[in-house]
């Protein structure tokens, strides 16, 4: 039976008795802020109905669709938790001088260990605790980690809570983090109506000037502001109602707001977005920060297909500048069969030094590289540069046939300076035949 279809009465007198401190006639009566307001000092703990979609480790790790939140940081897109499991939602709350001073949200079976008293409420109502938890958001907001602040109203299998999100995400009274939070979960919890407001926050990022709130970075793609996490939620709304916005505005917004714009599409994983990359990608009147992001977007989307990776291999001899170039030599670091291409753009003498030694590095950062090509490269290799290039990306890798290569090159090669460059980065390594050589030849 769900716990919404009991009758209150029963439920105030069952959550009461399960208090663990010492029994208070005032915790059962009254709406869920009264109760809570009436432990003095300590740490109170409720839960309810999640929403279906929501998991937990039963610590610090949630997931919710698109969006995983742990202690130290926060993932939008494709995730992979196998520890994540479906479970309500139980909230601890840290209570001094009967004034919440910290929430922390878990889902799961089990309550994480806690040193101070604990004062259980048992379970509540999911809408009730949405509201209390709403209601909470100033004046915790500026505290703890401001990117929870409203898992504990979201997660709350209470119904459209969508009114609320778009509340705060106007209040220009809100801190900006609160907002951009309310943004994303518009995202994650609506459907086509919140197209227009997500695209107005998109294009004038709310209260602030479009010029001051749109990131810029090339560097770091949506990662910040509300326009761009408006432009990420279009992205996560169900059935890709928020691509043709995404499209929109990246033929028609600012330069930043083209790029924001492009990165999101590559986040959606549907064709219409792919297509817009490409459209981008080939637009030679375009932005270069906005081609750029395009490719990353393309090459780093959610379940890139083989086919797009085929696309920017093909494209590639067309790309004019080391900028784009680079761009795709990056991404193919995200294509399995990607590792023989990026070493013959290395091997390449038509390209530039700069490009040949980013695709050997791109090539190196794959695990699916073999370290043999990658050795092979070095000892095949006549240029200088390029030869002590190899050399550190050897060094990056973690596997005995590396190591191995590195200690010959420090005690055989012929050309002292590559001994020399070896011979630092073996220096760099914990391991006690990297000891013993270094020892070996001070000892001579």
């Amino acid at each position: 039976m769900r716990l919404a279809h009991l009758n209150p009465t029963l439920f105030l007198l069952s959550a009461a008795t399960v208090i663990a401190a010492a029994p208070n006639p005032m915790l059962a009566q009254g709406n869920l802020a009264q109760r809570i307001g009436s432990v003095p000092n300590g740490v109170v703990h409720l839960q309810y109905a999640s929403r279906p979609g929501t998991c937990g480790d039963g610590r610090d790790m949630v997931g919710y669709r698109k969006a995983l939140f742990a202690d130290s940081f926060q993932s939008m897109g494709k995730w992979n938790a196998p520890t994540c499991f479906p479970g309500p939602v139980r909230v601890a709350l840290s209570v001094t001088d009967r004034r919440v001073t910290r929430v922390r949200t878990s889902v799961g079976s089990t309550w994480p260990r806690s040193s101070e008293p604990v004062t259980d409420l048992g379970t509540v109502t999911p809408a009730e605790a949405a509201s209390y938890f709403f209601g909470l958001v100033p004046q915790l907001e500026r505290s703890g980690d401001k990117s929870r602040v409203l898992l504990p109203a979201v997660l709350a299998d209470a119904g459209d809570v969508i009114p609320q999100l778009t509340a705060l995400a106007r209040d220009g009274s809100r801190i900006q983090e609160t907002r951009r939070q309310a943004i994303q979960w518009m995202g994650l919890l609506g459907d086509a109506r919140v197209v227009p407001t997500l695209v107005a926050f998109a294009h004038s990022g709310g209260a602030s000037p479009a010029g001051e709130d749109i990131d810029e970075d090339d560097e770091a793609p949506g990662m910040k502001g509300l326009a761009t996490g408006a432009m990420a939620a279009l992205s996560f709304l169900d059935n890709g109602v928020g691509v043709p916005a995404l499209i929109d505005i990246a033929r028609n917004g600012t330069p930043g707001a083209r790029g924001s714009a492009a990165f999101w599409l590559g986040q959606s994983g549907d064709p219409r977005a792919a297509a817009e990359l490409h459209r981008i990608i080939e637009n030679t009147s375009e932005d270069q920060r906005v081609r750029v992001q395009a490719i990353f977007s393309l090459a780093h989307g959610d379940n890139t297909r083989e086919t797009e990776f085929a696309y920017l291999r093909g494209i590639y001899p067309r790309l004019p500048s080391d900028k784009l170039k680079e761009a795709v030599l990056q991404g193919m670091g995200e294509d399995r069969s990607g590792s023989a291409w990026l070493i013959d753009r290395a091997r390449d003498s038509r390209e530039s030094l700069k490009i040949r030694k980013s695709a050997l590095f791109w090539a190196g950062q794959r695990e699916l590289t073999p370290t043999k090509d990658l050795v092979g490269f070095y000892r095949n290799a006549t240029e200088p540069e390029l030869r002590e290039h190899a050399i550190f990306v050897l060094s990056q890798r973690q596997d005995d046939a590396a190591l191995n290569e590195l200690m010959r090159i420090a005690r055989e090669d012929s050309d002292r300076r590559m001994r020399a460059r070896a011979l630092f980065w073996l220096g760099q390594k914990d391991d006690p035949r990297v000891a013993k050589l270094i020892g070996d030849r001070i000892d001579r």
